[in-house]
């Protein structure tokens, strides 16, 4: 294996450890809902199932990079080198959290709304069929998770902040 694709390894000890934390202790970033629909229903599956994969894959790239080559750079410079390679996938993370976070204030829609738009403009694909197609994505995802899922998200800020009586009700369930 060249050194130029090894460089990378303290960023996949990084995403293997973040990983695996986020996997032990999603219990307390979680709630478990009672329903007869089973299991899979469960807010936790997609994302420890996402988690699982994403460890599964770090650690064995991680393995397969972590053999030292003699002259290669220390873990600490290699990570500093590293950031600048990865800045689009820090963008996108930090964009993820802001994401997660505003979720109960903004809402689903307009926070996945929000945060595709931001991810297509990083791509560079801010167009208007782009545009089309993230409000086509996000109306889809909404009736999925709200219609055929049943997944009921908290009551939203901005909404309790705006609305009142059925209006506050229909803008809790759908938006």
């Amino acid at each position: 294996m060249e050194y130029e694709h090894r460089k990378s390894k303290l960023f996949f000890l990084v995403i293997t450890i973040v990983s695996v934390y986020l996997i032990f202790t999603y219990q307390s970033h979680t709630l478990e809902i009672k329903r007869d629909h089973g299991w899979y229903t469960q807010p936790y599956v997609a994302p420890l199932f996402g988690l699982g994969i994403l460890a599964f894959f770090s650690f064995i790239k991680l393995m397969l990079v972590i053999r030292p080559i003699e002259g290669e750079k220390s873990l600490l410079e290699s990570f500093v080198e590293s950031l600048s390679y990865y800045r689009m996938v820090v963008i996108t993370g930090i964009l993820f959290f802001v994401y997660v976070n505003a979720i109960t204030i903004l809402g689903f829609t307009l926070s996945t709304l929000l945060f595709v738009l931001s991810i297509v403009w990083l791509s560079r694909l801010m167009s208007r069929i782009w545009v089309l197609n993230t409000f086509i994505a996000v109306a889809l995802i909404v009736l999925i998770f709200r219609v055929g899922v049943n997944i009921w998200i908290p009551d939203v800020l901005l909404y309790e902040t705006l609305f009142s009586g059925e209006t506050l009700w229909f803008m809790n369930k759908y938006f």
